[in-house]
């Protein structure tokens, strides 16, 4: 991924828009430390649903986790927590 300084993607963010939008993320930087990604509305949008659906099914899995019948051992709060990070 390129980075760039906020200062360099002030004076060239229309180019480094077009570069987002042809789906090539740009790394904004400030004193050489990351603080934003330029990424194309297709790629947020697919972000921002992927994370909407593990998080439902981290939901699911908690409430069937909880319906279980005593004695019977189902998902792990550590196995749920791995799957959250995927």
């Amino acid at each position: 991924m390129k980075a760039v300084s906020i200062a360099d993607a002030k004076n060239r963010l229309t180019e480094l828009l077009y570069a987002a939008e042809d789906g090539q993320p740009v790394q904004v930087t400030r004193r050489g430390q990351p603080v934003a990604v330029l990424l194309s509305d297709a790629e947020y949008l697919r972000l921002k649903n992927a994370a909407a659906a593990s998080v439902d099914f981290a939901s699911w899995a908690r409430q069937w986790r909880d319906q279980l019948a005593p004695g019977i051992e189902g998902i792990t709060a550590a196995e749920l927590e791995r799957w959250r990070e995927l």
